[in-house]
């Protein structure tokens, strides 16, 4: 995207400073996510340029922190909260995961985690610590979610479709159990690219799953995600 910045509904979010931008895996966690009555807390972990913390922002009326590893991407995420109509409610920290230390558990936790393993890495530092799961092992990101939950808290990521089974048995291991899920295709008939994930920690149903097409075979959206995203994109 050759834009510095990307223009929603209800706010703008500035994505120049940050190694990974604005994209359809961000906006499918933030729209796909739902913020239960009674969620007082809510963590954004990797926020990047804080686009989820903002489209969460917009559903609901909790406390919103964000964290990322890298300063730039702190720095303009916390900007973008600060230009959007919920600046009172969103604090962004630079903050490795493994030492981020919050004084009060979460309600919601959600992230849109670096998940390559074992493609080529690229020159830049910053793209890889943002694509790569070197600098946020899922085993990590799994223990720290369980530990900063409240009980019965949700905890959603997206991830690649292919193989999200060791994720689920970590986090079945760490007592977060499998709530929802949804497999996502970017057109009819092809394999699903990515999977949304939400755990509850604590007793939870095995759930049936979900399905979404993001485009038609003429490359337009298909109507179930404008439905999605239709609070957010300004041309739904």
């Amino acid at each position: 995207m050759s834009n510095s910045y990307f223009e929603f509904k209800q706010f703008v979010i500035c994505h120049d400073k940050c190694a990974m931008k604005v994209g359809t895996d961000g906006v499918l966690l933030g729209a796909w996510t739902e913020v239960e009555s009674g969620v007082r807390r809510l963590l954004d972990i990797g926020t990047g340029s804080g686009l989820i913390a903002i489209m969460l922002a917009q559903k609901c009326g909790a406390e919103i922190v964000g964290i990322d590893i890298d300063s730039d991407a702190a720095k303009q995420a916390q900007s973008n909260a600060d230009i959007s109509p919920w600046k009172e409610r969103i604090q962004v920290f630079q903050a490795d995961v493994r030492s981020f230390a919050p004084k009060d558990s979460f309600d919601l936790i959600v992230c849109n985690p670096p998940f390559f393993t074992e493609s080529l890495l690229c020159p830049d530092r910053k793209r890889n610590e943002a694509r790569h799961n070197d600098s946020l092992p899922f085993d990590v990101l799994i223990h720290k979610a369980s530990e900063w939950l409240s009980n019965n808290g949700l905890f959603n990521v997206i991830l690649p479709a292919k193989n999200p089974d060791m994720f689920i048995q970590c986090a079945w291991e760490s007592d977060l159990n499998l709530y929802r899920k949804c497999l996502v295709s970017s057109k009819p008939n092809l394999a699903p690219k990515r999977i949304l994930l939400s755990f509850r920690k604590g007793p939870a149903p095995y759930p049936a799953s979900e399905s979404l097409v993001v485009r038609n075979v003429d490359g337009t959206y298909t109507d179930e995600y404008k439905r999605l995203t239709k609070d957010y994109y300004l041309y739904f």
